[in-house]
This record gives C-alpha cells, sequence and structure tokens, in this order.
C-alpha cells in the first residue's frame, strides 16, 4: 500500500533540504508565471481550445515533475477567484428564478451521483492502486482538494497521496472537458463575446464590482462558504447586476488572465511530488477519473431527459473538476455559468459535509472498501 510519496512504505520522510517554496522569493512565480505564458502562446498558435489554461497547466507540471521551482500562491489565486466570480455574477439573470424546478431535480440528482462515483473510485484505489481504505475513500471523492487533504490528514489518511489523486483528478478533467465541449458542439475555443454586452466601462460601476468582490470575499470567509473567494464575489456581484446597479462587465482580456493564472496554478501543484511517484500514481488516476467522467456522462444524460437542461450543461455540471476551473470552461464556452457554478458548490458543500462522518464510519467499523 501506498503510504507516504517515498517508494517504500514505511520509510519514514527525510526533512526538507530547501525551504517551502513559499519562503523562496518572487523567483519561484515568476517561473511558473513565465513559462505559463510561453505554453499559453504555444497551444494559442495549436489552436487548442482554452490554450491560455491547459498550456500554462500542461508546461508547468512538466517543469514541476522535472524538479523546476514553481509555484502560484494562494493570494493571487484567490485575487483571480474573485475576478472568476465578477464573471460569474454577471452570467445571473433574473429569469434563473424561473429554473428553480429544474435545479431542484438536478441537485437531488448530484446527492446520489457524489457517493455512487466516491464508492466507485475507492474501490479502485485500494483494490487496484494498493491505497490503504480511507485514503483510498478520500482520493476517490470528487473534491475538493484543499478540504479533502485537511479532513483526510485528520482522520489518518495519506494526506500527500489524496493531494496528488484530487490534483491528477483535476489536470485530467481540464485537460479533457474543453477538448469534448469543442467534439461536441463544434464550438471555437471562445466565443466573440462570452457573456452579454453590458455596455462601455464606467468608473462607478468598476469601483462597485471591485468593492462587492472584496466585501463577498471577506463575508464568504466569515461564513466559511466553499471556495470563498470565487462563491463571495459571485453572489455580491449577482446581486449588483440583478438589483440593475451595474451593467458593466469585465473585458474578456480579464478571462484570459483569470486562465492562465489558474491553468499555471494547477500545474505547478506537483513541484515537490518525486517523478517516480507522480508517474506511477498517475496511470492510476487517468484510469479512475476517465470511469469517473462516463458515470458523469451518463448522469447528465439522465438529468437532460428529466429536467430538459442541455446536455452540454449538465455535463459541465457533473463532470467534478475543480469548481473554478469547471466555472472557468462554462463562462468560455457560454454554456450557462450560472447554473454549472451552482451545481459544483452544492456537490462541494455536500462533500465537505459528509466527508467525515464517512471517514468516522469507517473507522469505527474498520471496514476495508
Amino acid at each position: 500500500m501506498y503510504s507516504s510519496f517515498s517508494s517504500a512504505p514505511n520509510e519514514p520522510r527525510e526533512p526538507e533540504s530547501q525551504p517551502p517554496l513559499e519562503r523562496a522569493g518572487f523567483k519561484p512565480i515568476a517561473l511558473s508565471l513565465g513559462v505559463g505564458a510561453v505554453g499559453g502562446a504555444v497551444f494559442s498558435a495549436l489552436s487548442v481550445p482554452l490554450a491560455w489554461m491547459l498550456g500554462p497547466m500542461i508546461v508547468n507540471i512538466v517543469a514541476s515533475v522535472r524538479g523546476v521551482p514553481v509555484l502560484v500562491p494562494h493570494s493571487a489565486r484567490a485575487a483571480t477567484l474573485c475576478i472568476v466570480g465578477v464573471f460569474l455574477g454577471g452570467s445571473f439573470s433574473p429569469d434563473l428564478m424561473s429554473r428553480l424546478g429544474e435545479w431542484a431535480l438536478s441537485l437531488l440528482m448530484m446527492v446520489a451521483f457524489i457517493p455512487l462515483i466516491t464508492l466507485i473510485a475507492s474501490i479502485y484505489y485500494h483494490k487496484l492502486a494498493g491505497f490503504d481504505g480511507l485514503t483510498a475513500m478520500f482520493s476517490g471523492t470528487p473534491g475538493t482538494l484543499t478540504a479533502m487533504v485537511i479532513i483526510g490528514g485528520e482522520s489518518g489518511a495519506d494526506e500527500r497521496m489524496i493531494a496528488l489523486t484530487q490534483g491528477l483528478r483535476v489536470v485530467i478533467v481540464v485537460f479533457l472537458m474543453p477538448l469534448v465541449v469543442v467534439a461536441v458542439t463544434a464550438a471555437g475555443p471562445l466565443s466573440t463575446n462570452i457573456l452579454p454586452e453590458g455596455g462601455p466601462f464606467l468608473w462607478r460601476d468598476g469601483a462597485l464590482l471591485l468593492a462587492a468582490a472584496l466585501t463577498g470575499f471577506g463575508l464568504a470567509r466569515v461564513l466559511k462558504l466553499p471556495a470563498s473567494a470565487m462563491t463571495g464575489s459571485m453572489l455580491a456581484s449577482a446581486a449588483l447586476y440583478l438589483s440593475g446597479l451595474v451593467h458593466w462587465r469585465p473585458p474578456d482580456a480579464a478571462l484570459w488572465v483569470c486562465l492562465w493564472v489558474l491553468g499555471s496554478a494547477i500545474g505547478s501543484r506537483f513541484s515537490t511530488v518525486p517523478p517516480r511517484t507522480f508517474f506511477k500514481v498517475s496511470r492510476h488516476a487517468v484510469v479512475a477519473t476517465a470511469v469517473v467522467i462516463l458515470i458523469s456522462a451518463a448522469f447528465a444524460l439522465l438529468v437532460s431527459q428529466l429536467t430538459g437542461m442541455a446536455y452540454m450543461t449538465a455535463l459541465l455540471s457533473f463532470t467534478p473538476g475543480g469548481v473554478a476551473e469547471m466555472c472557468l470552461i462554462a463562462i468560455a464556452f457560454d454554456i450557462d455559468p450560472a447554473t454549472v457554478a451552482i451545481h459544483h458548490l452544492v456537490r462541494i458543500v455536500v462533500l465537505i459535509t459528509a466527508a467525515p462522518f464517512a471517514a468516522l464510519w469507517l473507522k469505527a467499523r474498520q471496514i476495508q472498501i
């Protein structure tokens, strides 16, 4: 069984030979964003869908595995998520109220969907990858990385292995879903106008949206909402748009910056993982994630048939990538971002609430999956 990132299960972990990247100054950040920019430019020249997310992500993964000290700090990611939240807030409209019945059924199906894919992925990681029962469960849950690492570690699972498998799941989903969207819809990588035009820039609107993003983020942190930077900013800016106080929306260029920063952040997560462990675990993550995506596709078809929701909206809503990343994909392809955001936030709330109880249940009964 894997008990750590080292090649021997019971081998003691060696102390860090270098200070954490967070203390290494600006160089790791510059490296991550610099190689990310190169990756984005290359993928854009190759006309890859969502080039400015996938390019930085892939190039940073390669740099990480080769030992290059790359890093996107939490503060930069949080600021980017606030911008994403503003984009999402602009996708809310009064007619969403008429769709609450559609959401009620699909969200109920989400509650049934989560334990199903968690069980299947957990069985795979336990039986075929050799993880212990608790580590397999937290590796198989469909997000969120940070919460699962914290809760899993407190429950006695191998938090480093959870971080690796959860991170790989996000990478695989984020890489595949834009390609799937393009293949299914024959859409371009980005529409000319991602969201409805909001008129010319007004300093008043910009100031209100900035204040809403910062205030919403602060309140969301106090209330401990999932993905607080994005969620708080989304709810606060949505209130401004729905009330008619604000009409201007951020330019598409801001979305490209979000794609670049978040793509670099995803890829730089693996900078402390030994290459041997990365490749050994990644093959299992590919298989487990592929199974999860197939089940998601089947559930999305069922949801579409029962609720009338567009299939691609249902697919992006049920495929468990990162919350921010899946919302960005929805924004970029203009696939009902509000619906996608609500479903992923509900997924995270259910997981964060249920995971500790599931861990206690497993430990109390010493159940092997």
